[in-house]
């Protein structure tokens, strides 16, 4: 199998999430291009570079496809497929503010594959008065909780005044990557993976180009 490329990787994980819940028992590539948006052509692209051969020219088999994508790409199908195959990922929020506490209700990863474990903030008031699942803990403990609870991922949620302070303590304290939801573009080295998920700069990608409503 051919090494699979960044926008195609990006284009599975996507098509994975809108498999979980097809009904149907079978899709074609044309109905996933009314779904996604994606060219015909770059779907079928995508799928065969899986070394999937299922398709035929009444569609993939929806469970199938499911499995393959999961198998790939190393991805849970849901908790029980995470347990089952040890790939339950461990994850920790930075930032306990408005947006970051809207991500304590847990079951925001049900079936992910996803545990979030702790949560983080330098402000010591929050840590005490914020109710969750799991452990909040002043940001000062990173260092030791991350390393000591095998977490492997963060979700940033901090201000921009102290996004990449709290970046570069995630590093040090071993997160192999970020889920970066400031508007702080971060330098990480290279082996830390970043995924940037700002609203205010996703905006900006929408709107980039157009002309303004008068």
């Amino acid at each position: 199998m051919k090494k699979i490329s960044e926008p195609s990787r990006k284009r599975l994980v996507e098509l994975a999430q809108i498999l979980r819940h097809v009904k149907s028992k079978r899709i074609t590539s044309v109905q996933l291009e009314q779904m996604t948006g994606w060219s015909n052509a770059s779907i079928r692209k995508d799928i065969s570079s899986l070394g999937y051969i299922g398709g035929v020219s009444n569609g993939y088999e929806v469970s199938e496809l499911l499995e393959q994508i999961c198998l790939t790409l190393n991805i849970a199908k849901d908790d029980e497929d995470s347990k089952n195959r040890g790939i339950l990922h461990k994850c920790c929020i930075v930032g306990l503010a408005k947006l970051g506490a809207a991500l304590l209700e847990n079951s925001i990863f049900y079936n992910s594959g996803f545990s979030v474990i702790a949560g983080f903030d330098s402000n010591v008031n929050r840590t005490e008065i914020l109710s969750a699942s799991f452990p909040l803990y002043p940001a000062s403990k990173m260092n030791v909780v991350i390393p000591q609870s095998q977490i492997e991922y963060a979700i940033l949620t901090v201000s921009a005044e102290t996004a990449q302070s709290m970046a570069d303590r995630l590093v040090l304290s071993g997160i192999k990557g970020i889920v970066n939801m400031t508007n702080v573009v971060l330098a990480v080295p290279k082996n830390i993976k970043v995924i940037n998920l700002s609203v205010v700069n996703s905006l900006m990608e929408l709107s980039a180009g157009t002309q303004p409503v008068k």
